[in-house]
């Protein structure tokens, strides 16, 4: 068992589609990696017209930069810095692969925003 897996979480309460990621992650570049884990955790498919929401068809909700900064990385059954840990070029310190998982978020988040294709948000009625 590697310092990774004991230091974020039990392996246990992983999910199976967390394990296959980490499995598929193994050996890739850490960027390749976590682009591959945010593929299939949130799959992506849009940008909104205005601002600057993605559309998630895996988790099917609109979502802005920090709300998909806190499920990709804090998020129990998403948890990306775990699923990417056996990544040929992944820091073994928990802090630093957080750090380097948070840092190609924003990079994978930015190259989204401007080449996604837009989508108009539904007419969904306003909660009360």
């Amino acid at each position: 068992m590697d310092t990774a897996q004991i230091t974020l979480r039990p392996k246990c309460i992983h999910s199976d589609r967390q394990r296959s990621v980490r499995r598929h992650s193994s050996g890739l570049s850490l960027r390749r990696a976590v682009r591959s884990a945010v593929n299939v955790f949130f799959h992506f498919d849009r940008r909104a017209t205005h601002g600057t929401a993605l559309w998630s068809e895996t988790e099917r909700v609109w979502m802005g930069s920090q709300t998909f900064l806190y499920w990709a990385i804090r998020d129990a059954e998403i948890d990306i810095p775990w699923a990417v840990a056996t990544a040929s070029d992944a820091p073994e310190d928990v802090d630093l692969l957080r750090e380097a998982v948070r840092v190609e978020l924003l990079s994978y988040w930015k190259n989204q925003i401007a080449s996604l294709p837009r989508r108009v948000f539904p007419r969904w009625l306003p909660l009360p």
